[in-house]
This record gives structure tokens, sequence and C-alpha cells, in this order.
């Protein structure tokens, strides 16, 4: 027994679990870049070697390029560089960050809508409505919401409504104004 470098274990033709194949070991061996070429009297299957090959990607998380040749002769496999594991898992974290962000956005928006519906059908029963009880009544009626998302939302409408003169603020209370309307 000795002791190996690094080196020379990268030189080591390791063989695989169970009695794998020597055209196995030497697919499984293959640095990123390198190619094979197996020729047809070392391949007694039936199936050709893309079988084996798609087997050695699932099972060991690699990528090969494998065909057969024009001559019929045999088949050439070659690594390639795989996608980095964290670069897979920062792709799939961006993608559920957006779908996150999204259900998000679509759940903050369907607050703020019926938030509107919610002050206007209110502020429509009472005529006059004081703010703070408006926002009390809100906070009780979406109890499941955040306080304060709910308050600033809260003030976004009132102050919306007012400068497209849905509304008018005074003295911390609103009210729909009065329109004179000539026919």
């Amino acid at each position: 027994m000795r002791k190996l470098t690094a080196s020379e274990f990268e030189q080591l033709p390791i063989k695989g679990k169970g009695r794998s194949s020597h055209v196995f070991n030497s697919i499984l061996n293959l640095k990123e870049g390198e190619a094979l070429l197996i020729e047809r009297k070392d391949w007694a299957r039936k199936a050709g070697p893309s079988t084996l090959v798609r087997y050695i990607e699932r099972k060991h998380q690699m990528r090969f390029l494998c065909g057969a040749l024009e001559n019929g002769h045999g088949w050439a496999v070659k690594r390639i560089e795989a996608q980095k594991k964290e670069a897979q898992k920062e792709i799939q974290k961006a993608k559920s960050k957006a779908l996150i962000t999204d259900e998000s956005e679509k759940d903050a928006l369907q607050l703020k809508s019926d938030l509107i519906l919610f002050y206007l059908s209110r502020i429509a029963l009472n005529k006059i409505e004081r703010i703070e009880d408006t926002l009390k009544a809100a906070v009780l009626h979406f109890w499941k919401a955040d306080k304060k998302l709910l308050q600033e939302f809260f003030y976004e409408i009132i102050n919306s409504l007012q400068s497209q003169g849905h509304i008018i603020i005074e003295n911390d209370k609103t009210y729909i104004p009065l329109r004179n309307s000539k026919i």
C-alpha cells in the first residue's frame, strides 16, 4: 500500500459499482472536453451506447454528446460542460422569487381594490365619515391583512380620490361633494 498524490489519483481508471463494463468506466472517467471513440468490437449490446450515455447523465449529473459514426464503425462520445448546480439553483431561486413577487403583487392589488370598494360603500351609506372610524372598520373587516399595509393603502386611496375630486377631506372627515348638474 502506498500514498497517492492528487495527480496520480486523477490518472487512475476508477471502476463503478457492480459489474461495470470497460466502456461504462471509460465514459464515466471522461473529463470535460475529452472524447471517446467506441468501436463496434468494444460494444456487444443490442442497443447503442447512447442509452448507456443517457443513463450516466441521469445518475451522475454529467452531460455528453453522443452519436454514431457515418461509416457505421462505431460511436463517438464527448463530455461537455454541465451547468453548475449553483447556477441552476440561482436560476430556480430567481424563478421562484419572481413567482412569489407576482403572487404578492396580485394579493396587494386585490387588497387595494377590496379596500376601495369597502371605503366607497361606507361613505355612500354614511355620507360623512371620519377617517379614523373608517380605518378602524377596515382593520376589523380585513383582519387577515397586514395593518400597516392596510393603513398605507387606505391613505393612498383617500388622497387619490380627493385629488380626482370624488371626495372632500375636511377636519379629519371625508364626504362626497354635492355637484350642481346643469342640464
